[in-house]
C-alpha cells in the first residue's frame, strides 16, 4: 500500500512514506542483515546497501530519481516516515565516529547509504571523524559552541560540507533518528538569493579564501582554497560558503568583505528550516544550497538529537580516480 504526497513547498519536495510501506522495508531491511556490521569494510557495507533502492515503494523510487535528474521543486528532498514508529531506538551516541550498534541503529544506517546510492557513490574523508561512512551528527559535552556538528548551544550557522576541498560531496542525506523541537535544521539554496548586479558580480570572482573546517583532523597544515563564493549559470547556480571559515583574500578588499555580509543578510532572508523527526530522510544538494541548525539546550543523558550523515559523490570519474572509498 502506499500513500505518498509531495508538497511544492519550494526549495523542498516532499515524499512521505506510507506506515505499512514503512513497516515492509524495515522488515526488508532486517532481512538483508545477517550478519554484525560493525566488522564490514565501507566498501562491504555499500556493496550490502546497494540492494536498498530495489526496496523502496515505487513511488517513493521515482520521486528521488525525479529529484536527482531534475529537482523540479528544488534542491532539497525530505523524505519522511522512512522509520515505522515501532522501531526503539537505542540512546544516544556520545561519539560522532561510534560505529553503528544493534538492530535500530545498522537498519537505520543501511537504509540511510542504501537510499544515498541512489545519488553515486557514499564516501568520507580519512580526516574526519576517523573516516566513518556513516557519521553521528550528536551534541557533545564541552563543544556546545563549535561550529560543527558536535555543536548544540550555539547556532550552526551557513556553510556548505567541506568547502574547503575542490572534491567536496554532490549530495548529502541526514537521517533522524531522534529529533529536537529547538534543534531545527535550516538551509538556504543558491538560486533563490535577491543580490543586486554588483554584489553577484564581485562573488562571482575569485577573491575569497575558505579555510579548512575544524571538524577535520589534518596531519599536515593546508592552506585555505581560493574560491570564487558564486559559479554555474544565473538560473542554476552553485554556492561555495562557510561563514565563519570564509575571507577575503586581500584584508583590504572591502568590496568583497561587505558582499560577504550581503550574502550572509540574503542567506538569513531565504532561508527554510524544518525540525527532524525521527524517520525524517534530508537530502540536499551540496553545490547548490547551504545549510546549518538552530541553537538547542543538549542534555546528555542519552535522548539527545541523533542524525545520522552519509555524503556522496555524483562522479563515477572522481571516485575512481581517488581509488578509494575513504580518501585522504
Amino acid at each position: 500500500m502506499e500513500l505518498n504526497q509531495e508538497v511544492a513547498e519550494l526549495p523542498t519536495s516532499k515524499v512521505g512514506i506510507h506506515p505499512l510501506d514503512a513497516e515492509e522495508l524495515w522488515g526488508a531491511i532486517g532481512q538483508l542483515i545477517d550478519s554484525d556490521l560493525e566488522t564490514f569494510t565501507p566498501d562491504e557495507f555499500v556493496d550490502l546497501a546497494l540492494a536498498v533502492p530495489t526496496l523502496l515503494p515505487p513511488d517513493v523510487h521515482r520521486r528521488i530519481l525525479e529529484y536527482r535528474r531534475r529537482a523540479p521543486n528544488g534542491d532539497v528532498l525530505l523524505l519522511r516516515g522512512l522509520l515505522p514508529s515501532g522501531v526503539v531506538i537505542p540512546p544516544t551516541v556520545t561519539s560522532s565516529s561510534a560505529l553503528p550498534s544493534g538492530p535500530a541503529a545498522q537498519g537505520a544506517a543501511l537504509l540511510l547509504v542504501g537510499v544515498m546510492t541512489m545519488f553515486g557513490e557514499p564516501f568520507n574523508y580519512a580526516s574526519l571523524w576517523e573516516g566513518r561512512l556513516v557519521q553521528n551528527l550528536i551534541p557533545v559535552r564541552g563543544k556546545e559552541f563549535t561550529q560543527t556538528s558536535q555543536g548544540s548551544s550555539g547556532l550552526f550557522d551557513w556553510h556548505v560540507e567541506d568547502g574547503f576541498r575542490e572534491d567536496r560531496c554532490d549530495y548529502a542525506g541526514l537521517l533522524c533518528l531522534r529529533g529536537d523541537a529547538a534543534g531545527a535544521s535550516k538551509y538556504a539554496q543558491a538560486k533563490d538569493l535577491q543580490l543586486s548586479p554588483d554584489v553577484a558580480a564581485i562573488l562571482r570572482e575569485t577573491r575569497f579564501q575558505l579555510w579548512p573546517d575544524p571538524a577535520h583532523v589534518l596531519t599536515v597544515e593546508v592552506p585555505p582554497r581560493h574560491i570564487a563564493v558564486l559559479t554555474g549559470s544565473e538560473s542554476e547556480p552553485e554556492i561555495c560558503y562557510d561563514t565563519y571559515q570564509i575571507t577575503p583574500i586581500d584584508d583590504a578588499d572591502t568590496a568583497a568583505a561587505t558582499a560577504l555580509r550581503e550574502l550572509h543578510a540574503q542567506l538569513n532572508k531565504v532561508q527554510r528550516s524544518h525540525v527532524m523527526e525521527k524517520g525524517d530522510l534530508l537530502i540536499f544538494d551540496n553545490r547548490r544550497v547551504v545549510h546549518g541548525r538552530a541553537p538547542f539546550t543538549a542534555r546528555f543523558d542519552g535522548t539527545d538529537r541523533w542524525l545520522m550523515r552519509t555524503m556522496v559523490c555524483a562522479s563515477a570519474v572522481r571516485f575512481r580516480r581517488w581509488g578509494q572509498r575513504i580518501p585522504e
